[in-house]
């Protein structure tokens, strides 16, 4: 069976593309100013630019859409808000992802060694997480430590393909700690269907309130760190997703609402973070 061009655009949820996008860019403008690096940099930073929209969201949701199959059957969330897709289609899919992947690799050749590393950890983490054998989404707490490395290598792969390799680890840390909140708030209008198709995620195993109160532990530790970085960015939004978890508390049956309106907080966020880097760097 043959994709459309918009299908291959719902599945690579373009709502959800700057979580990953977003996270390169920060990296990259936390390294320095854009426009002092050579051609060479500045070539590799667009063509990874690139690769961060469509095709590394195709292979991360595209393995994720053909391996959540039964799953996502049982799940009104899928049903209403996104599109399950065929098992007639599930081959077909693998190739096309190999088709928008394939032309990225020769790439490789001008990247250093660190950044080569990160890259085949996201490559991994986002086939993996989905994917068995190890299917790490169904097998707490490496649902969240997979999920938090695929949002969160990008921004390091942005920092080090500039060859700036003074990392700030804490940093990381926080942006890991941040992506694990969001990995299991956005698991949690899934755990009816997760339980009912036998999948384990730590949502399900914590329950929905535990798991919307890590979510707000985990954003104020997030925030805290943050602040050592950006300071009121983080104080910000730190404020505002500690709110959104708050009145999910308030109002479970919500969750889900509240939950549509999350990447628009995330694109504020990093949009806020990614202005706030730059004038910094570039001032």
């Amino acid at each position: 069976m043959s994709f459309k061009s918009k299908e291959l655009l719902l599945i690579s949820r373009p709502r959800f593309w700057m979580y990953v996008l977003g996270t390169f860019l920060v990296g990259m403008i936390a390294s320095g100013n854009p426009f002092h690096y050579d051609s060479n940099t500045t070539m590799l930073l667009v063509v990874f630019s690139i690769f961060f929209s469509f095709p590394a969201n195709l292979l991360i949701y595209g393995v994720n859409d053909i391996y959540d199959y039964e799953t996502d059957v049982l799940n009104t969330k899928k049903v209403s808000y996104e599109k399950i897709l065929s098992p007639l289609k599930h081959k077909k899919l693998w190739f096309i992802i190999g088709l928008f992947t394939l032309p990225f690799i020769p790439f490789l050749l001008f990247i250093n060694t660190p950044t080569l590393y990160v890259l085949l950890i996201f490559i991994f983490t986002g086939i993996c997480y989905s994917a068995p054998p190890l299917r790490a989404k169904s097998k707490p707490p490496l649902d969240i430590l997979f999920s938090s490395i695929i949002y969160i290598s990008p921004g390091l792969i942005g920092y080090l393909i500039t060859g700036n390799t003074n990392v700030e680890w804490l940093a990381i840390l926080g942006g890991l700690v941040w992506a694990s909140a969001m990995q299991t708030y956005s698991a949690v209008p899934d755990i009816d269907a997760d339980k009912n198709s036998g999948v384990a995620t730590l949502a399900t195993k914590l329950g929905k309130r535990n798991a919307l109160w890590f979510c707000l532990i985990a954003y104020i530790a997030a925030s805290v760190i943050g602040t050592l970085y950006v300071g009121w960015v983080a104080i910000v939004f730190g404020i505002v997703y500690a709110v959104v978890v708050l009145l999910s508390l308030a109002n479970s049956s919500k969750v889900f609402k509240y939950y549509t309106y999350f990447p628009l907080v995330n694109i504020a966020a990093g949009t806020a973070l990614f202005f706030y880097l730059f004038f910094k760097a570039v001032y």
